[in-house]
Order: structure tokens, then C-alpha cells, then sequence
């Protein structure tokens, strides 16, 4: 073999591999969406063996919360918390999770701005809505024995998205200045109603 030939195969775990498996999922789950995008299809858009994603990503909500979020969002640690608690506590809890991920430093802008790219773009995919769905709130409401835990679900994010849509997109002066307990309360109100009561 000639020496300047360059070696075949996947592209061995080394410096940059991390970086370079983010990279693909920030392109990938931008592009497909949440639900579609496998560790798998990461693994070959990285050209990196799909072992070495597992190695450095415990799961696929994990590297969606690093890669697209920029934060360290655990879905399985936000639903224990939300959980743990008693059943009447779950909506206003639930809004209290939501406010502490969006106040994480740096998250907000993200969050915003994929928010904005959902709605002004008309083939964009909706990765988060997806993310927050089939990861805690499909979740939760099934914890409650719900059969239409999809439906509730997509209420409640509907409901919290509402809310960001109108506080953080079109600014209304209501909203934007809305206290946070009030928040808590009003909003945590309908998603108790979404995903724990009867209906």
C-alpha cells in the first residue's frame, strides 16, 4: 500500500469524533425531524461506527437535548420529578419543568429560534414539538393510564407552545409581563386537564 493512501473503513474514535457525531445530529434532526432520525442514520451521517454514538451518548434524547438544545435536558430525571409528587400537582409541575429548561443559559435562544424557524418556515420540520412529545408528555399522560395518551399529549405541548408563542414571538404585553406563579397556575391548570383528568 502506498503510504500517502488513506485508510478505508469508518473514521475511528479520536479527537473531533464527539464534535463531529454532534454535527450530524444537529443536520439530521433539523432535517427529519425528531421521531425519524435513528442513532443509526447519526452514526452514518458522522461516518464514525454507530458503537462509538453509544459511547458517548447514552441515549437518542440525550444527544438531540446536547446537539439541538445546547443543554443537558434529561427526559427520564424531568419525568421522576414531575411524578414524584402527588397526581393533582402533575400540571403545575409539569409548567415548572418547562420554565426551568427554557431558563437554562443559553437554551432559551434555541429554543426561540427553532420555535421561529416551525412557524415562518413552511417545510421545516418540528424536531422539538416531537422531542417534548414522545419523550415526557406521550409519557406522562400514559403514566396515568390514559389510552389517548398521544392526543393529551399534543395538547399539552400545544398549550405550553402557545404560550412561548406568545410571549416570546409576538410579545404580547400580557403575557410578557405575566408573573410566573400566575403562569404556573393558569397554564399548569389545562395541562392538568390534558393529561390527568378524565375526559
Amino acid at each position: 500500500m502506498a503510504q500517502n493512501a488513506k485508510p478505508r473503513g469508518r473514521r475511528p474514535g479520536r479527537s473531533g469524533t464527539k464534535a463531529a457525531i454532534m454535527q450530524a445530529a444537529l443536520t439530521l434532526f433539523s432535517r427529519d425531524g425528531y421521531d425519524k432520525v435513528s442513532l443509526r442514520a447519526v452514526a452514518r451521517e458522522a461516518d464514525v461506527d454507530p458503537a462509538l454514538v453509544h459511547h458517548y451518548f447514552d441515549s437518542k434524547a440525550e444527544l438531540f437535548s446536547r446537539s439541538v438544545l445546547d443543554t443537558e435536558l434529561r427526559p427520564e430525571a424531568i419525568l421522576e420529578r414531575i411524578s414524584s409528587g402527588p397526581a393533582e400537582e402533575i400540571g403545575r409541575q409539569s409548567v415548572r419543568e418547562f420554565i426551568a429548561a427554557w431558563q437554562t443559559p443559553g437554551a432559551s435562544d434555541r429554543f426561540t429560534a427553532m420555535f421561529r424557524a416551525a412557524v415562518n418556515d413552511e417545510g421545516a420540520r418540528r424536531p422539538l414539538v416531537e422531542f417534548l412529545n414522545r419523550e415526557i408528555f406521550v409519557k406522562l399522560a400514559q403514566s396515568q393510564g390514559h389510552a389517548n395518551a398521544t392526543i393529551r399529549a399534543n395538547l399539552a405541548v400545544s398549550a405550553l407552545l402557545g404560550f412561548v408563542m406568545a410571549r416570546d414571538i409576538l410579545e404580547i404585553p400580557a403575557m410578557t409581563n405575566l408573573p410566573e406563579d400566575a403562569l404556573i397556575d393558569g397554564l399548569g391548570a389545562a395541562l392538568q386537564q390534558h393529561l390527568v383528568e378524565q375526559w
